[in-house]
C-alpha cells in the first residue's frame, strides 16, 4: 500500500509542474467524453467513455457510461473526491444499465485523473485500475475532453 502510495503522490507530483503556469482551468463539473485503453491483454484495446459530473465541495458524483461497440456497454454511479481543484479520484457504484457479456466479466474501476489544459482543450487524463469476480482486470488509461455545451 505505501509503494502504491508514493506512486501515486510521484505522478501527482509530475503532473503538477504542467499546472503551475495555467490559470483560470474551469471547474470538473460537467460533460467530459473520451477514451478508455485497456493494456494489452484485455478483452478491447479501446473503448469510448462518458463521464457526466457534479461537485459538491470537495466530493464528487456522477454517471459514468463505456462502451464499445454492440458488443460492450455498462452504466455506472461513479463517487469520488477532488483535490487541489484539478486532481480527482473516482469509483465505479451501483450499475444502472449494462449489456451481458459473453465470457467476460465488467471491472468495478477506480480512477485517478488530473484536470489539464492543453492547446486551448480542457481535459480530464489519467489512469484506472479495476476489479472482477473471477478475472482479473487488465488496467488502463483514461483521455476525455470537456464536451462542449451545444446551441
Amino acid at each position: 500500500m505505501k509503494i502504491f502510495l508514493s506512486i501515486v503522490m510521484f505522478w501527482l507530483a509530475s503532473m503538477v509542474v504542467p499546472l503551475a503556469g495555467q490559470t483560470s482551468l474551469p471547474g470538473i463539473e460537467g460533460s467530459w467524453e473520451g477514451i478508455l485503453t485497456q493494456e494489452e491483454g484485455g478483452y478491447q484495446p479501446e473503448y469510448r467513455m462518458r463521464l457526466e459530473l457534479k461537485v459538491r465541495g470537495d466530493q464528487i458524483s456522477g454517471i459514468a457510461e463505456v462502451e464499445h461497440g454492440q458488443d460492450v456497454y455498462i452504466k455506472t454511479e461513479v463517487k469520488g473526491s477532488i483535490y487541489s481543484g484539478f486532481f480527482l479520484t473516482l469509483q465505479d457504484g451501483l450499475v444502472i444499465n449494462q449489456k451481458e457479456l459473453v465470457d467476460q466479466e465488467y471491472c468495478v474501476k477506480t480512477y485517478q485523473l488530473v484536470l489539464r489544459k492543453e492547446k486551448g482543450q480542457h481535459y480530464l487524463k489519467g489512469k484506472w485500475q479495476g476489479t472482477a469476480q473471477v478475472n482479473p482486470c487488465i488496467p488502463g488509461k483514461v483521455l476525455l475532453k470537456r464536451k462542449s455545451p451545444r446551441a
